[in-house]
């Protein structure tokens, strides 16, 4: 019987925002809502929280408000412990020594106590714009057989899946070893394996190789660290076959949100190895008005629904008058829709007003995103 190995999860927030702009204006890409009832955040928590990992680090970005705010203590998780639990690392907090750089491989270099102090043998490092629902122990279990320093998770796709996105890939030898990690744009067969940018290995050799690049002062940030590493030392691939939706644009959060009204899709990503857990708000069921007239969506507690909702999600207290109607469209908490308006291929942002009679038409390709706290009105 393999011996009950401690694992602490690394939750990597300094991701960029500007390609999920508006949406991102106000929120990290950690915090963006997704199906209705969750956050990106949930899915990297749920991963590691289901796998019995005590001590999670979420180091943070500027926008974190919104964060602490949905994940709080933790107990939604089970991580509200007195060892271990969850801890919350701001770059504006810690500051770096003198000719440092001020990038986020600094705040780890800073903060390697919490990995030290936590008694893990292995560390996971992964960020949240990547969805999947992922059995951390099977990772573990192929670390150790295959006796590799690094394990790097990737999912094999078609080339043409990836959609001009600016994702990497893994170039695996015969052996199963990785030999580098590239843009997916430079690989040319028709499958390749995309890096989905989480990564496992021992805690002392995270820490070594942060103060390696630290002391070199050439990569600023955690994840080049970690694609340089993946050159210097023995690494594995271990393959992911389950849902994958990586969130690296506008379109990219669209699709991912309408896949979910494909139950194969929902079933794997909710409730695959592991359900995703949420922050719990405890609300009235959804009414349904007598003209209501509801087809293949996805909608949350606290709604009104009066009009008419085609093959849409809607998030908590959204309310759609009589005569409205929605379709491909994605409306986050409090939205509100006036009588007779007709929403088609849209992403509004929370708390938005659409004024009776509005119209307002999107492309799949290109939906129309409205900011938060917007109020529409006819001829806009």
């Amino acid at each position: 019987m393999m011996k009950h190995q401690n694992i602490c999860g690394i939750i990597n927030l300094n991701e960029s925002i500007n390609p999920t702009q508006p949406l991102t204006a106000h929120r990290p890409v950690a915090g963006l809502p997704f199906c209705g009832r969750y956050r990106l955040i949930d899915f990297p928590l749920s991963n590691l929280a289901s796998a019995h990992v005590e001590s999670i680090g979420i180091f943070m970005n500027n926008q974190y408000r919104s964060i602490y705010d949905h994940v709080r203590s933790g107990s939604d998780w089970d991580m509200d412990r007195t060892n271990g639990g969850l801890f919350f690392f701001s770059p504006e907090v810690y500051r770096t020594k003198p000719g440092m750089t001020n990038e986020d491989l600094a705040n780890y270099y800073n903060n390697l106590e919490f990995i030290e102090k936590s008694g893990a043998d292995y560390v996971l490092v992964m960020g949240s714009r990547t969805l999947c629902n992922l059995d951390v122990r099977a990772i573990l279990r192929h670390h150790l057989e295959q006796n590799a320093e690094i394990t790097v998770v990737y999912k094999t796709v078609h080339r043409l899946a990836i959609d001009g996105r600016p994702m990497t890939c893994v170039v695996l030898g015969e052996d199963g070893k990785v030999r580098s990690i590239m843009p997916c744009s430079t690989c040319h067969d028709d499958q390749i394996a995309v890096n989905m940018e989480i990564y496992f290995m021992k805690c002392s050799l995270f820490a070594k190789l942060i103060r390696r690049f630290i002391a070199w002062n050439e990569l600023y940030n955690l994840r080049d660290a970690l694609h340089q590493a993946v050159t210097i030392v023995s690494t594995n691939g271990y393959e992911y076959t389950g849902y994958l939706k990586t969130i690296q644009s506008i379109k990219s959060y669209y699709d991912g949100n309408m896949d979910m009204l494909e139950e194969s899709n929902l079933t794997a990503l909710l409730g695959g190895n592991h359900r995703i857990q949420t922050k719990v708000k405890n609300e009235v069921p959804a009414f349904y008005g007598k003209n209501a007239d509801v087809t293949d969506a996805l909608i949350a507690n606290g709604c009104v629904i009066k009009g008419k909702i085609v093959r849409s999600l809607l998030s908590r207290n959204v309310t759609v008058a009589k005569g409205a109607e929605v379709k491909g469209t994605i409306l986050m908490e409090g939205c509100m829709i006036g009588e007779g308006a007709y929403l088609e291929n849209v992403i509004m942002d929370k708390e938005t007003r659409v004024a009776p009679g509005s119209q307002l038409i999107g492309s799949k390709e290109h939906p129309i995103v409205v900011e938060k706290k917007s109020k529409i009105h006819l001829g806009q």
